[in-house]
């Protein structure tokens, strides 16, 4: 489905990381060299940022949302609204959102709630901003975050070798600018990115421990994140382009005329890939996962925190085209003004 909002600002975008980096390198003894070296060359991935035990999505994006308000002079009374969007919340029950709501200091009055969602959530929630700024809020906080390293098993190469952890805040109130966002999803290919035991479905068991190995020596129970690699790039390469293509459409902008299209930092071969099949410059296209890995609803705020300084000198964020795709199966993109908004680069928490 596709939105416009006409009169739509986006106020400030922050994004924490953990200090603890795990360089992939040091994964050679338990994957071998010639595989590590393989693997990173494709996806780009140098490193990935790891949450300690005790540090949850939630303490990443309170660090990040503390960060905002401090620097766009907000406190946590002006806002309206909360936006919590994870797939690893605090608890099964209740939101997340209810506890940053007490842990920042918002009204009792505020809306709370929480959206599961990954990789596409930036762009969800985005969506639930400006739905509920458009209904009379005058300011909505969005915090989008994973710690995805919990959920993958530490011998499965597919995974542990891509995803990182990381924590967003964004600030959305009514303004000047418009926004277009459209949302898509298709459920059939619910079972190529899951967690197949650990919700009422599939309850935990002795049995949903039993870990096995599939044909390329990755090791995984069914409490673990699985991802079929191929499926999702297919599907990834398959359904963005057009997205982005009814997006602009809707905006009314020349695919030429977009400053800044910031994707979720999957990995660099599929982001490679849709630049080259949309015929893009690379300046227009920010590749930053290098360091951080695939950080799910937080890559495309981190993105744009990491690139800030060279996007904002070459004045590219005027007209900025934000994409998410991922778990769901879903994907979803953004056409947005950042000119006047105040993005922070990251902070280590």
């Amino acid at each position: 489905m596709l939105f416009h909002f006409p009169a739509i600002h986006i106020r400030g975008i922050a994004a924490a990381l953990p200090r603890q980096e795990l360089n992939l390198r040091d994964l050679e003894g338990r994957f071998g060299g010639e595989e590590v070296a393989r693997i990173m060359a494709t996806t780009g991935i140098q490193a990935v940022r790891v949450a300690p035990p005790e540090m949850c999505a939630s303490d990443l994006c309170e660090a990040a949302a503390r960060r905002l308000l401090a620097e766009t002079d907000l406190a946590p009374a002006d806002l309206d609204a909360l936006v919590f969007v994870s797939q690893t919340p605090d608890y099964p029950l209740p939101a997340t959102a209810a506890c940053l709501q007490e842990r920042l200091g918002l009204p009792k009055s505020a809306a709370v709630f929480d959206l599961n969602c990954g990789c596409t959530g930036f762009i969800y929630g985005l969506l639930q901003a400006c739905l509920l700024t458009n209904a009379g809020a005058k300011r909505v906080l969005v915090l989008a975050g994973d710690t995805s390293t919990r959920l993958v098993n530490l011998g499965d190469k597919s995974v542990r070798m891509i995803f990182g952890d990381a924590g967003s805040a964004a600030i959305i109130e009514p303004g000047p600018d418009a926004a277009v966002i459209a949302v898509k999803t298709d459920g059939s290919g619910a079972r190529h990115l899951i967690i197949p035991a650990g919700g009422a479905r599939r309850p935990v068991d002795a049995g949903t421990a039993e870990e096995t190995v599939d044909d390329s020596g990755n090791r995984r129970s069914a409490r673990d994140l699985f991802m079929d690699g191929m499926e999702v790039m297919n599907f990834t390469l398959r359904e963005v382009p057009p997205v982005i293509e009814e997006t602009l459409a809707r905006a009314g902008w020349p695919r030429e005329s977009v400053g800044a299209y910031v994707l979720h930092q999957a990995n660099r071969f599929i982001l490679d890939y849709l630049r080259k099949k949309m015929k893009l410059p690379t300046e227009v296209w920010p590749v930053t996962m290098e360091r951080t890995g695939n950080t799910g609803p937080a890559s495309i705020p981190l993105a744009l925190a990491v690139d800030r300084e060279r996007l904002q000198r070459e004045g590219r964020l005027a007209r900025c085209l934000l994409c998410g795709f991922g778990v769901g199966l879903s994907w979803g993109a953004a056409a947005v003004d950042l000119s006047r908004t105040t993005i922070l680069d990251p902070v280590d928490v």
